[in-house]
């Protein structure tokens, strides 16, 4: 089995249909279905069970695709290895994070590693917590950096985490001087908010029912790049991690509010890599100059609690 056929079995695993599959790969529709069918007559049975809205691993297909993962990251690991006889003047660090680092934090990394290797090339995806670690499982992302309520088991975890949630508001707004709010001074205020299927509404929805609090939020978005624009122009305020936007921070673009409360606000956060996976040289250097731009584990932001509390 010769990997571009694998490479075309795993884009329709994961689009769900060989017309997404096409847009993604820009190849035809035609070839990635011949590719299949010549994987399906090799393996004399199906990979795929043909739905009215799309394509779903068989069981054999399942089965396929674990194995197709190993064989193109093999590969890839040739082609770097190959690549890294010239030291860290090429290469290539694909990292799967949360909106909330890649706003401001891991960009800023990557600038000041491209100043130093500027052979380095990077590709950045942000998803949800689950999706970026699901990345990097299947070894579609070489770094992770979430979110998480529970220590990873599926990936190995370079660094693991407790940092607060602070609230973000604008320098003129009527809290900005307080060096310390409680949640009962947020629910006098509009509030931004990701929504209830996030990591941080878990976190702040126990700790609000711990005070008999009750917070709507006036905008519920699933991006942050809506959430700011409103935080910015209103006496709003939102919540986030306590280093997702130094940068903005530090700029005086925002103004950073420590909360009080009775229960945790902590979450846990893990820098994750593929289990058992020998790292190319470029990610391991990148690795360890992004672990070293975070908080030292067990430190948090200071007012860390230990990773067991979420």
């Amino acid at each position: 089995m010769q990997t571009t056929a694998l490479r075309y079995f795993l884009a329709v695993a994961r689009e769900g249909t060989i017309a997404a599959a096409s847009a993604r790969l820009n190849v035809a529709p035609s070839a990635i279905s011949r590719q299949i069918a010549n994987l399906e007559a090799e393996l004399a049975c199906p990979l795929f069970e043909r739905r009215p809205r799309g394509m779903v691993l068989s069981q054999a297909g399942e089965l396929l695709a674990r194995h197709a993962h190993q064989v193109l990251a093999s590969a890839e690991q040739v082609v770097t290895e190959i690549q890294e006889l010239e030291g860290l003047q090429r290469g290539l660090v694909r990292i799967a994070t949360t909106e909330a680092f890649a706003i401001d934090l891991v960009p800023g990394v990557i600038a000041a590693f491209h100043a130093r290797h500027p052979g380095i090339r990077f590709e950045l995806s942000a998803l949800p917590p689950g999706q970026a670690t699901q990345r990097v499982v299947q070894g579609e992302a070489d770094i992770g950096l979430t979110f998480s309520l529970e220590p990873s088991t599926d990936t190995a975890v370079a660094y693991r985490n407790s940092l607060d949630m602070v609230a973000l508001c604008a320098p003129d707004h009527p809290l900005a001087e307080r060096r310390l709010i409680g949640l009962t001074d947020l629910a006098a205020y509009p509030v931004a908010l990701l929504p209830r299927d996030t990591t941080l509404r878990t976190i702040l929805d126990a700790a609000c029912a711990a005070e008999g609090i009750a917070i709507e939020p006036v905008l519920s978005a699933n991006v942050l790049s809506a959430i700011l624009p409103f935080v910015r122009v209103t006496s709003g305020l939102t919540l986030m991690s306590s280093i997702a936007l130094q940068g903005q921070v530090g700029r005086g673009e925002f103004r950073v509010l420590p909360i009080r409360s009775r229960r945790s606000l902590a979450r846990g956060i893990e820098v994750q890599t593929m289990r058992d996976r020998r790292l190319p040289r470029a990610v391991q250097a990148f690795l360890s100059v992004l672990v070293a731009a975070l908080p030292p584990m067990g430190d948090g932001d200071g007012t860390a609690r230990g990773s067991t509390d979420v």
